[in-house]
Order: C-alpha cells, then structure tokens, then sequence
C-alpha cells in the first residue's frame, strides 16, 4: 500500500468536504476516479476509515490509528492462520499481509478473501454513517492491487448491514467504542444477563458466562478487542448489549482511553476457534448471496447448497450447526426435506430455520409439528436472522 499511513498523493492536493458518505462514494464511482477516501467518523475523533479506489472500483478499505484491535478480531476469525500476526496502529498492514501470505506459499485465492472481508466490513462502517467529514486524495493507492470489487450498485447485504449499523450508531457509533460495567452495577448486570444471556454456544452454566462477561467489560476495552476475548462477532454483541445500554447498566464511551488495563485480564489465549458452520438450503442465488453476506460478517461460515435433492449427501458430510432451509424449491419442498432430516440419524439434532414468503399459520403449525426451530418470513432483517442463529445454538425459545 503506498498510502496508509498517510496515503501517497504525489503532487495532488486532497479535496475535503462534508457530506453523506455513499452519496460522496456514488458520485465518485461515477466518475470513474482513482485515489484514496478518507472518511472521518463525527461520533469519536478516534476514528477514521480509507476506501481506495481504481477506476471506480473498490481495491481496499481500512481503518487509520487503532487498527491492531480491528485486524486482530476480524482476522483471528476470518483467517485463523494469521491469528499470531502482529500489527501496529500505524503499520501498512496491506503489505505485510501480502509478504507474510507469499512468504508462506498459500492460494492467491485465500488471500483475495481475506482482503476482500476485510474491505467491506470497513465499508459497512463508513456506509452507516449518514453525514462525514470526507477527503479525497488523487492517486493514493494499494500495492498490488489484488481486487477490485465494483460499487455502482451496493451488494443487497453489505447495504442491509450498514443500514443496521446506522441504527446501532444512536448508542454504540463504531466497533471502536468502548464498553464499561461499573463495579456498582455488576449485580444488575448479573440480573439482567439471566434475561439476555451472551449469544455464545456453550455447556458452560450461564452464571459462570455472565462472571466473566461482566470481568471483561470493567477493563473499559473496544467492541473489537471484547470480540476478540470472547470470541464472539461484534454485530452479535451490539445487538446482545442493547437492553443493557437502555437500562444503563453499561456504558458506551466514544472517546479513546488507555488500554493498560487490559494485561490483567485473567483470560487464556486459546487457540482460534473454528467458525460455525450453517448450511443454507435454497435454490435462489439471490438468497444465497444474501445470507452468505449476512453470515460471514457475522462470524459463520455458510455452506450454500442449491440442489435440496442433493442436501442430505452435503449435510452429513460437512455437519452444519444450523440449517436454514426454504419451504418452495424444485424437485423437493422444505417440508418433505425437514421430514427427511428429523429421520436422519446423523443430522436430527441439528436446529433448522425456515425462510420463506409464506406467513401462514397452517404453514407455521406444519413446520413446527415436523421439528423445525424457527420460521423466519422473507424478507428478513439481517439482525433477526443472526439473532435467531444465535438464540437456537444456545437452545433459547424463540417465539416464531
């Protein structure tokens, strides 16, 4: 990358304004231009973001200052092997992730997804915020540049994402945000936390779970670096956190603070765990591309499976954590095919939600008396579907 930190800009002076970021990205799309966006988040001074641009396109977006905890959570789960690789708040990260990458002889191809995840969770971001401090710097660039992603039309998902975020903003602005349980409130932090439990999957009894959630959250740290220790997506710990920022039991600290604290933590560094899988079942390439949008920002690995006839082969083979599946597809409905997964052996315990256009009662009652978890109705809000993920690995009633 010839400019992170600050971008190279030759001879080009930078053009700076005030405007809403997707109309600014739009307008500069249009035009076809080459060069670097820096977007800076009015709601903490701390934070800024980059997109470059060749030709319109998108070839990276990232974070300036504060991007060890960014890279550090999202890569720990996006690629487990670069888990150990460290990062300064001011390092050129594009680079050393391509010298590390080609250093160790590992598919280009791995390298393109990383790069590419790592771009439109910043783009979520930068598209969730409705008015920016924005400066575009001509000729700033990433190098080599090994994607290029277009944005005349925002991907379905990635602007359902932002919009998401743009509620979130009200009362968490950016995953840098900070999150602090006082220790007067830990009690009530304990209370509430039988009602809302941490979304994580685990044997471990909920008390012990809201012990050590509440030991984290007095350490004043970022969303990101709370993701990282506990091993959970930022988005499914916002959602999580509402009801305790509404009540006030914790909160939300926008500006920047020492992490010094954060050597105390008496957590253990386990090794990266691997992503839960879950399988969609759904012959529409639209739904598809949504999901695996939705889920894969979210911490999931998605397996797509287009042909429900041959799902059952797929599913025994890689056993999903969840199966979402619609009730309208060729050859085999959702209905006969849920029949055939109960019956199964193998895969009779796996939760499975239902997406689909239908939002009948009898639909409902049918699904439920053949063992399905959760009917969710199409369209779908991103959050509700990461919500009821969430809720039926832990095994939580979820009133369908």
């Amino acid at each position: 990358m010839t400019g992170n930190s600050p971008p190279n800009t030759g001879n080009d002076s930078a053009t700076r304004t005030v405007a809403h970021p997707r109309k600014a990205i739009k307008h500069l799309v249009a035009k076809q231009a080459s060069g670097c966006v820096t977007v800076n988040d009015p709601e903490d001074r701390t934070v800024h973001w980059q997109i470059f641009l060749r030709g319109g396109q998108l070839t990276y977006a990232t974070s300036v200052g504060r991007k060890s905890e960014r890279l550090q959570c999202l890569i720990r789960s996006i690629q487990p092997t670069l888990a150990k690789l460290e990062f300064s708040d001011d390092s050129n990260e594009y680079a050393e992730i391509c010298q590390w990458w080609h250093g160790n002889g590992l598919p280009m191809s791995k390298l393109r997804q990383l790069l590419m995840r790592l771009s439109l969770e910043a783009m979520v971001h930068v598209l969730a915020m409705t008015k920016a401090p924005i400066e575009f710097e001509k000729g700033s660039k990433v190098d080599p540049i090994l994607i290029e992603t277009p944005l005349s039309e925002i991907p379905a998902p990635l602007w359902q994402m932002a919009l998401q975020w743009q509620q979130w903003r009200s009362s968490v602005p950016s995953p840098f945000t900070r999150l602090y349980l006082a220790d007067d409130r830990e009690a009530d932090f304990i209370a509430l936390s039988q009602q809302y439990p941490f979304p994580v999957k685990s044997d471990r009894d909920r008390d012990r779970i809201a012990q050590a959630t509440a030991q984290v959250l007095r350490k004043q740290l970022s969303l990101y670096r709370i993701s990282t220790l506990l091993k959970t997506s930022v988005q499914a710990i916002v959602a999580w956190i509402q009801p305790f920022l509404s009540s006030e039991t914790v909160i939300a600290i926008g500006e920047s603070l020492s992490d010094s604290s954060e050597s105390s933590l008496a957590i253990p560094d386990d090794p990266p765990e691997s992503r839960p899988i879950v399988a969609c079942i759904d012959d529409s390439k639209t739904v598809q591309k949504q999901v695996r949008g939705i889920l894969e920002m979210s911490g999931y690995e998605v397996l797509g499976i287009t042909e429900p006839a041959q799902a059952l082969t797929a599913l025994v083979r890689q056993k999903p954590a969840v199966i979402l599946m619609d009730v309208n597809m060729p050859d085999i409905d959702g209905y006969e095919l849920c029949s055939m997964l109960r019956q199964s052996r193998q895969l009779r315990d796996i939760p499975i939600i239902m997406l689909t256009g239908r939002d009948g009662i009898l639909d409902r009652i049918r699904a439920k008396t053949l063992g399905v978890n959760y009917y969710l109705t199409k369209p779908f809000h991103p959050e509700h579907l990461v919500e009821s993920i969430g809720k039926v690995l832990q095994n939580i009633p979820i009133d369908a």
